[in-house]
């Protein structure tokens, strides 16, 4: 139970427990886990994919190898990343005969100068190969046989930048495939490129995993969440005030959590929110983010900058009609759609179907005020 005097709403960072809203999702990849089904999990960054899967863990009572692939940039990266993942928690056990099976990776315990605890780290050869992944995660496959664990790859489309990844990806499903008492959460941010691997008949991981895109919350339960939040700090909020800040955020889980903080904390004990504190919390938010604006704006053209400000007023579904390109001073639709285009290559708009959506809506926000 939250403390009355602790702020009830965390972002950036992952949520468990009574942080996390619950969503129809945690049922469904529950399910699919204590199955032994693979799962991939495809929607934007800051959307919660990475609580979800460890919240359906947590849940389930399983232990999570959790390795993030971000930028990974080289096979030895990924083995690194693969084995030090794995060993986080030196009690597990048969532990020492896990270390035994990486000599051949120069195993070694150093001290976390963050928590004080051990922690075991790895030196692959810089000559590490595709082939070397493999071995790693058959070594893997044992250890979380042993530790009823479920191992879960995030931002897993980043492999894909990896040289001869076409042949290390098939390896890969090939290796996999014969896992039986492991499930496996693959989690990726790139829409495009997550679909490709797991829904492209061409592609070695075709139906390797079931494929669930997390989106938005649910209006209902996010408003039932957040009104539950501030009840049980001894605070109130206004319905019409839990309705704005879902429209400002487009129902984001990372960015209602964040404008939330800041409500909660511009609310009086025993206090109430209503427009006036959620104008003052979004100043705060948005300030926290202009300096960041301003240099992304400053780093596009002119015409692009000018078809962000009007994805911003207008929204992004009718950007080829002649009130977006008259309004964003655009001459023809092919100009406006190459402008737009470039904010989804720089991650600033997101396409889904025919419409754009700002990545981050205080951005949105920001440029609506015309500040």
């Amino acid at each position: 139970m939250t403390k009355k005097n602790t702020n009830p709403f965390r972002f950036n960072q992952v949520v468990e427990k009574e942080f996390f809203c619950n969503r129809s999702e945690v049922r469904v990849v529950g399910d699919l886990v204590e199955s032994k089904q693979n799962v991939a999990l495809i929607g934007s960054r800051r959307m919660g994919k990475t609580s979800l899967a460890l919240e359906v863990c947590r849940k389930a009572k399983r232990k999570v190898v959790h390795c993030d692939m971000m930028r990974v940039d080289s096979y030895a990266e990924v083995i690194k990343r693969l084995v030090e993942a794995t060993a986080r928690d030196s009690r597990e056990p048969r532990v020492e005969s896990f270390v035994k099976s990486l000599l051949h990776l120069r195993p070694t315990w150093t001290i976390d100068p963050m928590s004080g605890g051990t922690q075991l780290t790895v030196t692959p050869s810089a000559k590490s190969s595709p082939e070397n992944v493999i071995d790693t995660l058959r070594i893997l496959e044992k250890r979380c046989k042993t530790t009823h664990s479920v191992l879960f790859i995030d931002e897993f489309q980043d492999l894909t930048a990896l040289p001869k990844h076409e042949s290390f990806i098939a390896q890969m499903r090939s290796a996999i495939q014969c896992w039986k008492h492991t499930a496996i959460i693959f989690a990726g941010s790139d829409r495009d490129k997550m679909k490709a691997l797991f829904s492209d008949s061409q592609n070695p991981f075709y139906q390797s995993a079931v494929v669930v895109t997390i989106g938005a919350l649910e209006k209902k339960v996010f408003m039932n969440y957040i009104k539950r939040r501030f009840e049980q700090t001894g605070k109130a909020i206004l319905p019409e005030c839990i309705d704005k800040v879902l429209s400002i955020t487009d129902q984001h889980p990372n960015s209602v959590q964040k404008l939330l903080h800041f409500v909660w904390s511009k609310t009086q004990a025993s206090g109430q929110a209503d427009e006036r504190t959620l104008q003052s919390a979004l100043d705060i938010t948005i300030r926290a983010e202009q300096d960041e604006f301003e240099r992304t704006m400053d780093n596009l053209t002119l015409m692009q900058g000018r078809a962000l400000k009007t994805v911003a007023k207008l929204g992004g579904e009718h950007t080829a009609g002649a009130d977006f390109l008259d309004a964003a001073r655009i001459r023809n639709p092919t100009s406006s759609t190459k402008a737009l285009h470039r904010c989804v290559q720089l991650k600033i708009l997101s396409k889904d179907a025919s419409r754009y959506q700002f990545t981050n809506p205080f951005f949105m926000a920001w440029l609506a005020r015309g500040d």
